[in-house]
C-alpha cells in the first residue's frame, strides 16, 4: 500500500478502524503520511469541510501513534484550522495554534511557525482581539518576506484586510487586499484571487463602489463554480445578497442570502450559517418584518457568543435593537444598543458604536424627542463619514433633516434634504432616495409650494412602487409599505385641495395604489403562493411542512376539545399547548418565508387601476363607495359609471371607532346563544338600531342621495372592514331593504374578480362537520344538497381537508359548514375545523378553485386583520388568492339554526336565476321579518363579484 492509498483509508475509518489501519502498517507511519494527510486537509476545506474534519482527525490519531515532534505540530497547527474555519471554535482554535507554533519553533522551523500565525490572526480577530492581531500579522508577513515566500505573506495581508474590515476601516481593508491580491497574482494562485476578489468587492461595497464590486463578484463567483470551491461560493453569494440589499434589489438579496444559507447549511459550518441568518434578518428589517427580523436575531446571537464572535454579536445586538424599536419595545431596545455598543467599544470599534448611536437617534425620533435625535445623529456622523459608511452616514443626515423639518427650519432641512438625495443617487441608494423625496414633499407642502410637493411626492411613490415590484411573497410586500403610505396620502390630498376637472378621480387612483396591492398581485399572478421544490433541499422543506402541519392539528384538537370531552384542562397545560402551538406556527412561517425567497422575477409588474374601465364594470346598476380618511376625517369616494365623486366631512375615525365599540357589545350580547335572552331581544334590537342608525348618519347618509336605486359595493378602510353597511338604519329601514349590498377589498380586486370566468351553479361540493357549538351543521348540508343539479355531500368524518382539495377545482360551488376560528394573534392562522384537521389561510391559498362562489358558512369566517395599506388578512384572503370571484363570509358567531334556514333560503333564490348579492339580500330580508335583531341576519356579507 502506497502512502497516499492509507491517507485516503484513514480518512474513510471511524477511531478503532483508523487505529487498526496504523498497526498494520507500520512502515508507512511517518513524517510522509503525516503531509499527506495535512495535502487531503487542503484540498477539501474549501468545498468538503466534513472530509477535511476527517483529515485533521486522522492526522491527529497519527499524532499520537507516531509521537514525533513535527507531526505533533503538524496535527495541531491542521485542527486548529479546523477549530477555527469549521466549527467556529475561536479559543479552541488559538489554543492549539499556539501549541503548534511553540513545537515549530522548538524544532528550529520558522517558516512553519510563521504559517501557523495566519490562522492566529483570525483567531484573534473573531474574538476582538485586534491589536494582538495586527502585531501577530505583521511580524508574521515580515519572516515570510524574508524567506522569500510571497504567497504566504500575501495571506497574511488578505487576514490583515479581513481585521480592518471587521473594524468598519473599509479603506485600509482595500489597502491590504489589493496588496495581497498582488502578491497571488505573482504567484499564480488562482483560489487565492478567488478570495481575495471576494472580499475587496465587499470592502468595495461598503465605500459604495458598487459597479467595481459587483464586476469582482460575478467574475470570482464563476472562477470559484468553475474551480469547485463551494465554501468560497457560498460567500460569494452571501456578499452579492448584501450588495443586493444595500442598493434595494430586495428579490436578489433574499435569493442570494438563501443560496448562502443553504450552502453552509449542507456544508455542516454551523457558525456560517448563522451569519447568513444574520444577513436575512438584517434584509427582513430593511422589508419592516420586524418580528420576524428580532427572532431570528435573538436565535444568533447566543450562537456568537458561544463561538467568541463579538463583532458578530454586536452586530446582531445593535441590530435587534432596532427591530425592537419597530416594535415599540423601547426598554428591551436599550438594552440591546447598550450591550451591543460594550462590545464594540471593547473592541475599539468607533464605526461600530457609531452604528448604535444611529440606532439611538432613530429611538429619540421614534419618541419624539427630536433635541436628543439631532444629538445622537450628528455623534454619529462623523466617524460615519470618515469610514465611508454612506448608507448610515446618508441616514444620519436625513434624520438630522426630519428634526430640522419638525422644528420649522425648513432652509436647514431642505438643504440637508438635497445633500442626502444626491449622494443617495449617486451611491444607487433608492430606500434612502425615497425618503428624502417624501420628506421634500411635505416641506414644500407646507411653504404651499404645491407643484414641487406633488413632483416629490410622485418621485418617492415611483421609487416606492419600483422596490416594491421584485419581493417575492405577499407577506413582504404588506409589510415593505407598511411605512410608507404618506406620499400616496399627500397626493390624495393634494387632488382634493385642487378638486377641478379630473382632480378626484386621480386622487381615487392614488387612493387605490395605496391598498390591498399584495392581494391585488396574488391575483394578478405576480406572486405566486404555491411554490414547487426544485432541489432535495427545498423538498426536505416541503416534508418539514407537511410534519408541522400534522403535529399543529393535534395541538389545535387538544385545544379546542369541549368543556365536557373529560380531558384535563389545567391552566398550566393549556398553557404548553398554546406555546407549543406557537412554537410550531413560527416555524411554518419561517419555512414559508424560506421557499419564497428564491422568487420568479420574470413574474413582477406593478397594476394600477383604470378608473374608466371600472366605471364600464359597475355599469348602470352599481355604484362603488371607496373610503379612506385624511387627519383622521373619514371621507368617501362615490363611484358610478356616469362620475366619480368625493363627498366629504364624514365621521372622525375615533367617533366612528367608538360606535362601532358599542354596536360590537351588543353584538356580543347574543354571541353565545339567544335562547336565554328571548325576553329581551326587542330591547337589544332597539339599542342595536341605534348605533347601527348612528353609523349611518356617520357613513351612509351623505352618500346615499348620489347611488340611487343602485347596488351597492363598499371597500371599506381600516375600522370600516368590522362594519355591517347592509345593517345600517335610516331611522326607518336598513340598508338591505333598499339595495343590495357587497364589499371588496379594493377596486382593483373587484375587477380582478368580475373578470372571472363565469360559470354555470350546476355542481356543488358540500362539507359539513358538526360540533357542540353548530350541532344543526348535518342537517344544514343534507337540506342543501338536493336543490342542486349535481351535489356532493361530505358530512362528519368524510369533511377532510384532503377530500376538499380533492374536489375543489371540479366544483361551480363550494360550501363549507364547520366551525371556524378568527386568530387576532397569528391572522394567517385563522381556519376552518374540519374532520381531519383545521384549514388555515396559508392552507386555503394552495387550493385549486374554479368555482362561482364559495360560502364559509361558519363563525367569523369574514373578519380580518388589518395591515398598513388596508390589507385584509383572513380566510377571505385564502380564498381570494386560491380563485373563487365570490365569497360569503360571517362577521360574528352565527345561530345555528338560523343559519341552516338562511342558507336553504339563499341557495333556493340563486338556483332561480339571482346573483349572489340579490340571492342573499332575499334571504336575509326573509330572517329579518322572523328575527329582527340584526345578530341573526346581518352577519351574512358577500364579498367580490355579485
Amino acid at each position: 500500500m502506497r502512502t497516499e492509498e492509507l491517507a485516503a483509508y484513514l480518512l474513510a475509518a471511524d477511531d478503532t478502524e483508523r487505529d487498526e489501519l496504523l498497526k498494520k502498517n507500520p512502515a508507512l507511519v511517518r513524517l510522509d503520511l503525516a503531509h499527506s494527510l495535512e495535502t487531503l486537509f487542503h484540498d477539501a476545506r474549501v468545498n468538503d469541510p466534513a472530509r477535511a474534519q476527517r483529515a485533521a482527525a486522522a492526522l491527529n490519531g497519527l499524532a499520537v501513534v507516531l509521537e514525533q515532534p513535527e507531526v505533533s505540530a503538524l496535527s495541531e497547527w491542521i485542527n486548529g484550522i479546523a477549530a477555527l474555519e469549521i466549527e467556529g471554535k475561536a479559543e479552541l482554535a488559538l489554543r492549539r495554534l499556539d501549541e503548534a507554533a511553540a513545537r515549530f519553533t522548538n524544532l528550529n522551523l520558522p517558516l512553519q511557525t510563521a504559517s501557523t500565525q495566519v490562522s492566529k490572526l483570525r483567531a484573534l480577530a473573531m474574538l476582538g482581539r485586534y491589536e494582538e492581531a495586527q502585531d501577530c500579522g505583521l511580524r508574521a508577513r515580515n519572516t515570510f518576506l524574508t524567506n522569500g515566500d510571497g504567497l504566504s505573506a500575501g495571506k497574511i495581508e488578505h487576514n490583515l484586510g479581513n481585521i480592518y474590515f471587521r473594524r468598519d476601516r473599509y479603506q485600509e481593508a482595500e489597502h491590504f487586499y489589493r496588496s495581497a491580491r498582488a502578491r497571488f497574482e505573482a504567484e499564480n494562485d488562482e483560489e487565492q484571487c478567488v478570495l481575495i476578489d471576494t472580499n475587496l468587492a465587499t470592502a468595495l461595497i461598503f465605500q459604495h463602489k458598487f459597479r467595481g464590486a459587483a464586476s469582482l463578484y460575478s467574475e470570482a463567483l464563476k472562477r470559484a463554480e468553475g474551480l469547485g470551491l463551494k465554501v468560497t461560493q457560498a460567500i460569494i453569494e452571501g456578499d452579492l445578497g448584501c450588495l443586493a440589499l444595500f442598493q434595494g434589489r430586495y428579490d436578489e438579496a433574499l435569493d442570494y442570502l438563501e443560496r448562502s444559507r443553504r450552502r453552509y447549511s449542507a456544508l455542516g459550518m454551523l457558525h456560517e450559517s448563522a451569519t447568513s441568518e444574520q444577513e436575512i434578518a438584517d434584509a427582513y428589517l430593511e422589508l419592516n418584518l420586524a418580528p420576524e427580523a428580532a427572532e431570528i436575531y435573538a436565535r444568533v446571537i447566543p450562537t456568537f457568543d458561544e463561538l467568541g464572535m463579538r463583532a458578530e454579536q454586536a452586530r446582531a445586538l445593535a441590530y435587534h435593537g432596532r427591530a425592537c424599536l419597530l416594535l415599540g419595545r423601547t426598554r428591551q431596545a436599550h438594552k440591546l444598543l447598550a450591550s451591543a455598543r460594550a462590545l464594540y467599544a471593547a473592541e475599539g470599534n468607533s464605526v461600530g458604536e457609531a452604528i448604535v448611536t444611529l440606532a439611538e437617534a432613530q429611538l429619540h425620533h421614534g419618541d419624539g424627542n427630536f433635541a436628543a435625535a439631532a444629538e445622537a445623529a450628528a455623534r454619529a456622523e462623523a466617524p460615519l463619514s470618515e469610514a465611508g459608511a454612506w448608507e448610515r452616514l446618508l441616514l444620519a443626515r436625513w434624520i438630522l433633516g426630519e428634526v430640522a423639518r419638525v422644528q420649522g427650519k425648513d432652509h436647514e432641512a431642505r438643504a440637508m434634504f438635497n445633500s442626502a438625495l444626491r449622494d443617495a443617487e449617486l451611491h444607487a441608494m433608492p430606500q434612502l432616495a425615497q425618503r428624502c423625496h417624501t420628506s421634500l414633499g411635505l416641506l414644500y407642502a407646507r411653504a404651499g409650494f404645491h407643484n414641487d410637493a406633488e413632483a416629490s411626492f410622485k418621485r418617492a411613490m415611483a421609487l416606492i412602487e419600483d422596490l416594491r415590484a421584485l419581493l417575492p411573497g405577499d407577506e413582504f410586500r404588506t409589510a415593505f409599505v407598511s411605512d410608507k403610505l404618506i406620499p400616496y396620502i399627500e397626493l390624495v390630498r393634494i387632488c382634493l385641495d385642487k378638486a377641478v376637472g379630473g382632480r378626484v378621480k386621480e386622487a381615487f387612483a392614488y387612493v387605490e395604489r395605496s391598498r390591498g396591492r399584495a392581494l391585488a398581485d396574488l391575483l394578478n399572478g405576480s406572486i405566486k403562493h404555491k411554490p414547487k421544490p426544485r432541489d432535495q433541499f427545498e423538498e426536505d422543506l416541503f416534508i418539514r411542512l407537511e410534519e408541522l402541519r400534522e403535529e399543529l392539528n393535534w395541538f389545535y384538537s387538544r385545544i379546542n376539545l369541549p368543556p365536557d370531552s373529560g380531558a384535563p384542562r389545567t391552566p398550566t397545560m393549556m398553557a404548553a399547548l398554546h406555546a407549543s402551538v406557537r412554537e410550531r406556527e413560527s416555524a411554518v412561517s419561517e419555512i414559508t418565508r424560506q421557499l419564497q425567497h428564491r422568487g420568479d422575477k420574470s413574474l413582477a409588474t406593478v397594476e394600477t387601476l383604470d378608473v374608466a374601465a371600472l366605471q364600464h364594470d359597475l355599469g348602470r346598476d352599481t355604484a362603488l363607495v371607496e373610503y379612506f380618511s385624511l387627519d383622521g376625517e373619514l371621507l368617501a369616494f362615490v363611484v358610478t359609471d356616469e362620475e366619480v365623486r368625493v363627498v366629504r366631512h364624514l365621521g372622525q375615525e375615533d367617533q366612528v371607532g367608538a360606535v362601532l365599540g358599542r354596536l360590537q357589545f351588543q353584538i356580543n350580547s347574543l354571541r353565545f346563544g339567544a335562547k336565554h335572552m328571548r325576553n329581551h331581544l326587542e330591547e337589544l334590537t332597539r339599542r342595536a338600531r341605534h348605533h347601527l342608525g348612528d353609523l349611518y348618519d356617520l357613513l351612509l347618509e351623505p352618500v346615499e342621495k348620489f347611488l340611487g336605486e343602485r347596488r351597492l359595493v363598499v371597500v371599506p378602510y381600516r375600522e370600516l372592514h368590522y362594519a355591517p353597511f347592509q345593517a345600517l338604519h335610516d331611522g326607518s329601514r336598513y340598508v338591505i331593504e333598499r339595495r343590495e349590498v357587497c364589499y371588496a377589498p379594493s377596486a382593483v380586486v373587484l375587477r380582478r374578480c368580475l373578470a372571472a370566468p363565469q360559470r354555470q351553479l350546476n355542481h356543488a361540493l358540500l362539507l359539513g362537520v358538526s360540533d357542540a357549538q353548530a350541532p344543526r351543521v348535518r342537517d344544514e348540508i343534507l337540506n342543501l344538497a338536493p336543490l342542486f343539479p349535481s351535489a356532493e355531500a361530505l358530512i362528519g368524518e368524510s369533511a377532510t381537508v384532503a377530500a376538499l382539495r380533492k374536489g375543489a377545482a371540479g366544483a361551480d360551488i363550494l360550501h363549507l359548514a364547520c366551525h371556524g376560528q378568527f386568530r387576532s394573534d397569528n391572522p394567517l392562522f385563522s381556519s376552518l375545523r374540519l374532520a381531519d384537521g383545521w384549514l388555515t389561510v396559508r392552507d386555503a391559498y394552495d387550493l385549486e378553485l374554479r368555482c362561482g362562489l364559495a360560502v364559509l358558512s361558519a363563525c367569523e369566517t369574514g373578519i380580518n386583520a388589518v395591515a398598513p395599506g388596508d390589507e385584509i388578512i383572513g380566510l377571505a384572503r385564502g380564498f381570494f388568492s386560491a380563485g373563487a370571484p365570490s365569497l360569503v363570509v360571517t362577521h360574528w358567531t352565527v345561530d345555528d339554526e338560523e343559519t341552516a334556514t338562511l342558507m336553504a333560503d339563499f341557495y333556493k333564490r340563486l338556483l332561480a336565476g339571482d346573483n349572489p348579492a340579490a340571492a342573499l339580500r332575499r334571504a336575509q330580508r326573509k330572517m329579518l321579518e322572523r328575527q329582527p335583531h340584526p345578530f341573526f341576519w346581518s352577519p351574512f356579507v358577500l364579498l367580490g363579484r355579485w
